[in-house]
């Protein structure tokens, strides 16, 4: 089970790094910001947008491999801004949130160009961020993710305020990171979904294990908001202690959700 796991990562990190020198694209918005994209298409109704987690390797493109052999079209986005390139969550450089307002400009843009009957986000931990970030705009949007960080300013100066990413958390705001920075990006998510227009039309599938940080952290406090607005939600728990343990049970998970067919869901 472990051998089969580890081959198929490393056949999606091939996958992805074989295609990205040949079909990374630039795609340039309104604002000047230059965004790294892959795209592939299908001959479906379904556009996939996937948004990738941290790698100590610098930016690279998750589940390439799972989603193109779900036969959709997919849109992969690259997130390969803020100090070395590691990210900035796909909001923005020093205070502009410029790389939010290109990735909602691009993901319009496909959208209108495409028309799609089903429209999915998808993450893992960072990227988990994302897809709720972004899709959490969109009606009748669907989000798969797993392990998504929630309280974002925590998590970037890290326990017991060590600062860690201190440099992430001060590329994002735009300044030197302060009490009320870190409760800024704490709140960023958590009022996505507290002004969301669409919670009766989308649903949200998220896959975790409680027994790992992320969930006490953060997976618990997204839960409850979750259900306060009345958005529909798909739990898959396992067991596993470590944070990092889910690519070994999320790619199978998102591909059995992007094959299984799907309705709209309503209020009832």
């Amino acid at each position: 089970m472990a051998g089969s796991h580890f081959l198929a990562r490393l056949q999606n990190k091939a996958c992805a790094m074989v295609l990205s020198g040949i079909c990374e694209k630039e795609y340039t918005a309104e604002n000047g910001q230059t965004l790294r994209y892959m795209f592939f298409p299908a001959k479906s109704d379904t556009l996939v947008i996937g948004f990738q987690a941290c790698n100590d390797a610098g930016a690279r493109y998750n589940y390439v491999t799972t989603l193109r052999s779900c036969k959709v079209n997919c849109l992969f986005i690259k997130d390969d801004f803020g100090p070395d390139g590691f990210g900035d969550y796909y909001l923005g450089c020093n205070g502009t949130y410029s790389v939010e307002e290109a990735v909602i400009e691009m993901v319009r843009e496909y959208i209108h160009s495409l028309s799609p009957k089903r429209l999915i986000f998808a993450g893992s931990s960072k990227g988990g961020y994302a897809a709720l970030s972004f899709g959490l705009r969109f009606p009748n949007a669907e989000i798969i993710v797993a392990a998504p960080q929630y309280r974002l300013g925590d998590y970037l100066w890290g326990d017991n305020g060590d600062e860690r990413l201190a440099g992430t958390v001060e590329e994002i705001l735009g300044e030197p990171a302060s009490p009320d920075g870190i409760s800024i990006l704490n709140r960023r998510l958590a009022r996505i979904i507290q002004n969301d227009q669409f919670a009766d039309t989308q649903q949200v599938s998220i896959h975790y294990s409680a027994k790992e940080h992320t969930y006490p952290e953060h997976i618990r406090y997204l839960l409850q908001d979750l259900e306060k607005k009345r958005i529909y939600v798909e739990k898959d728990e396992k067991g596993y202690t470590n944070h990092g343990d889910l690519k070994y049970y999320f790619p199978e998970y998102l591909q059995k959700k992007v094959n299984l067919a799907y309705s709209p869901r309503k209020r009832g």
